[in-house]
């Protein structure tokens, strides 16, 4: 009988070691338990750091999990991600640590290192990760030449917005007309809403079916300056731009008709847009152009531009542009430094007017399945956040 006894306790004992007993006839008989239970782990939450634009990352602390079993022998590691006290760079770094037991059971659990850096400045134009300032000079800010728009209405003692008074008398490409009545300020921007009129609109002797609007400067645009702006373009067919435009006349100069295009997209191409075309709902394109001179009609161009991952509506991007000498213009995505136009086709030497056009173009036709008239307001709409013009000075 004591025997007996002596069997049951080491059966009990020698469960807990994954043995499983019989003593129906006084005889051992083990079994291996198959251990199912999983085991757990707990990530911190997300963590945000922001850093200066000059920076390309940080280094980030933070608490490592353990996971934990029901028995001896779980193991954690990491298995993507970055270290704790490692140097996290621009964006977001998925971090995600798993523990096996062992049985070979295993559960992962992940956080985010979210790493942004800080927004365009007020004192300085927006250089991220360099800064090309040149020694001994600092940039001021042009104030006739830029633009917060946080008033209620465009300012007129900055902006053209009606070609019957501006110095060019340009009212469009057909079939759309640079019309005054769609452009407004609010909500911190300059908007410039496009449409299909309901019933055509007459101005210059022509008959206009749709709108858009265009804006120039009333100062002038310098060599040796820096111009950006942050803008998000509208979702249709028709243009989103930012560019200088100079004065051309054969009588009293200037006798080079150029132009230099900081930004120039579309917010939408289709089937009947000319193929060259076909990515300029996601681009950044730039142009130093001459369009004629008194002696010739011919346009030569000195094009650069990159593909972009995101259409050009689906945020707000900030173009700038160095207009260093006028031999080097220098161009900027978002603060970075994306290309250089070095020997343009004519000296870019003379005064210019910042422009902001939005218009049709024959080679992205407005096609039957446009919103120009069912689109939102906010679809049918560029927005400009703020335009600023920098100037070098001595420190």
């Amino acid at each position: 009988m004591n025997l007996f006894k002596n069997a049951i306790t080491f059966c009990l004992i020698s469960t807990i070691v994954f043995t499983n007993c019989s003593s129906s006839d006084g005889d051992e008989k083990e079994d291996p338990i198959v251990d199912t239970t999983m085991p757990t782990i707990s990530c911190t939450a997300d963590i945000n750091v922001s850093v200066d634009v000059f920076s390309t990352g940080t280094e980030v602390t933070y608490t490592e999990p353990v996971g934990s079993d029901n028995l001896p022998g779980a193991v954690t590691n990491q298995i993507t991600g970055i270290a704790s006290g490692g140097v996290f760079p621009i964006g977001t770094t998925t971090n995600t640590f798993e523990v096996r037991d062992a049985a070979g059971n295993k559960t992962s659990c992940s956080f985010n290192v979210i790493v942004t850096q800080d927004g365009p400045s007020q004192s300085m134009p927006y250089f991220v990760e360099t800064n090309p300032t040149p020694n001994g000079k600092k940039w001021t800010k042009v104030e006739e030449l830029s633009d917060e728009f946080d008033d209620t209405a465009l300012d007129g003692t900055k902006w053209h917005n009606n070609p019957a008074t501006d110095p060019f008398g340009w009212y469009g490409r057909e079939p759309a007309l640079f019309d005054p009545e769609n452009v407004s300020v609010s909500d911190g921007n300059l908007r410039v809403t496009v449409l299909e009129y309901d019933t055509p609109k007459t101005a210059n002797g022509k008959s206009w079916t749709h709108g858009g609007a265009i804006l120039r400067s009333k100062a002038m645009a310098s060599p040796g300056w820096y111009y950006e702006c942050r803008m998000k373009a509208n979702s249709t067919v028709m243009s989103s731009t930012f560019w200088i435009a100079f004065p051309f006349n054969c009588n009293t100069g200037p006798t080079r008709k150029l132009e230099l295009d900081i930004q120039e997209c579309v917010g939408r191409v289709h089937s009947g847009t000319d193929s060259w075309a076909s990515k300029w709902d996601n681009i950044y394109h730039s142009n130093a152009r001459q369009n004629r001179t008194c002696a010739s009609s011919e346009t030569t161009t000195s094009p650069k531009k990159i593909d972009l991952d995101e259409k050009n509506h689906s945020r707000y991007f900030v173009y700038g542009c160095w207009w260093k000498s006028p031999t080097e213009i220098l161009f900027y995505l978002d603060g970075k430094h994306v290309y250089t136009i070095n020997n343009p086709p004519s000296t870019f030497d003379i005064q210019g007017h910042i422009t902001m056009a939005i218009e049709t173009y024959d080679w992205n036709p407005i096609d039957a399945n446009n919103i120009l008239k069912t689109g939102s307001v906010e679809e049918r709409t560029t927005k400009y956040d703020w335009v600023r013009t920098w100037k070098l000075e001595d420190e």
